[in-house]
């Protein structure tokens, strides 16, 4: 009887351990500098749980692959609550900036299948290449690097639609009772910085075309 409880342990091991490396689990894949996950200091291979708090220091980067074929990178001075199964309040910005890649969201889901929050604003996307910075108390900059984002006030209203195959951006900022929304140019990020991050999923960003 131990011996069978013993080979069911065992295969029970095999299998969970089968099911974390099939499921695609959220992953550090690169790291300069320091980071931490809920206040550990990560290392490359670390998973990075659902709901975790991901924290980079000054002159740092970390990246993060999950489901597969999508992957950010958290800037430096950057504080992420990773959530993106979260469909209705999405992963939590806090401060700092991301460069996000995402070719791998769920199928079907209704509305925005992956959603960051800022304190004034939320990027909602169901693929794409955009980047994110939390650039004040009470602003915002987005920028769809290549593809569509939809920018939504903190109620969820629509506060503007950006598509573009080489990157628009606007500022977003708390001036009242509802969000102001202006242009702005391409800053804080590059096309090579967008290039590394779709690099981490072996994608190839075609900037003549807008990404759907």
């Amino acid at each position: 009887m131990r011996r069978i409880t013993c080979l069911m342990g065992f295969f029970l091991a095999i299998s969970t351990l089968c099911f974390a490396q099939n499921s695609k689990v959220p992953t550090v894949t690169y790291l300069e500098g320091t980071a931490s996950i809920d206040g550990q200091q990560a290392a490359v291979g670390d998973v990075v749980p659902l709901g975790s708090l991901v924290v980079t220091s000054a002159q740092s980067l970390v990246d993060i692959e999950f489901n597969g074929r999508n992957a950010l990178r958290l800037s430096e001075n950057t504080s992420l609550v990773f959530n993106p199964r979260n469909f209705q309040t999405g992963s939590e910005l806090k401060q700092g900036a991301l460069t996000l890649v995402l070719k791998g969201l769920p199928s079907g889901a209704i509305g925005e299948s992956f959603l960051v929050r800022t304190p004034t604003v939320v990027a909602g996307v169901r693929g794409t290449s955009f980047f994110i910075k939390v650039d004040g108390p009470s602003s915002t900059y987005v920028c769809a690097c290549n593809g569509a984002v939809q920018v939504l006030g903190p109620d969820g209203s629509i506060l503007r639609e950006l598509a573009a195959s080489h990157h628009k951006a606007v500022r977003v900022t708390d001036e009242g009772d509802r969000p102001q929304v202006s242009d702005a140019p391409m800053l804080y990020h590059t096309d090579d910085d967008v290039e590394k991050v779709a690099a981490d999923i072996g994608y190839k960003i075609d900037w003549n075309t807008i990404d759907k």
